[in-house]
């Protein structure tokens, strides 16, 4: 899970390029949407009294917890979750890309990133209320298609399934990637009116 910014570093990194080393295709995991959810947190009592309200953010493949990775994937393992999660419970995990830890570790063209990890064994129906299982519940909040996105710069940068699009270029400036987001949340907006463009993340 990502506010959009860190989203779009992803999306742009891993999914519709090879690590921005030309056009992936087809997409990795097949990822074919941007789907939007309003998620509630609530701490547990020992991660509380350490004075945070997130834990680590460990990374997740195809459901399964690969602990703190690193650069080149080097990975902590499932271990290290399993001794978190026992030690605080099913917490929200979070890292700023400013913080350059755990990953990415370097400045990116897209410092406003943030990630998040959501463990399953915390979800819970209602208002989360603290307990080890019960960290966090979600609403969906709509869901925007890549086709959709990259058909609001046709062009022949990017190609993949018969259909080709600009909107992925100058992925290594700040202001192409500001201005990307942008548009991200304006189709939103469009597509569902009634709710937000967006809402700022909690302090990570």
């Amino acid at each position: 899970a990502a506010n959009m910014d860190g989203a779009i570093w992803y999306l742009m990194n891993e999914v519709v390029t090879m690590y921005t080393a030309g056009t992936r295709c087809p997409r990795k995991f097949d990822i074919s949407k941007i789907h939007r959810f309003k998620v509630q947190t609530k701490a547990t009592l020992p991660l509380a009294q350490q004075g945070m309200d997130f834990g680590t953010r460990f990374a997740y493949d195809k459901g399964r917890c690969m602990g703190r990775c690193f650069a080149n994937n080097m990975c902590t393992s499932e271990a290290d979750c399993e001794e978190q999660y026992q030690r605080y419970g099913y917490v929200v995990g979070c890292n700023n890309f400013g913080d350059k830890y755990p990953f990415p570790d370097m400045d990116t063209e897209v410092p406003g990133g943030i990630w998040f990890s959501v463990p399953r064994g915390g979800r819970c129906d209602g208002t989360p209320t603290g307990d080890a299982d019960c960290t966090w519940t979600y609403q969906d909040a709509g869901e925007v298609t890549l086709e959709e996105l990259e058909a609001l710069s046709p062009g022949q940068d990017n190609c993949c399934n018969g259909h080709c699009t600009d909107f992925w270029e100058n992925q290594f400036d700040v202001g192409a990637n500001r201005d990307r987001i942008s548009q991200v949340l304006d189709l939103f907006k469009r597509k569902y009116p009634a709710l937000p463009r967006d809402l700022p993340p909690a302090p990570c």
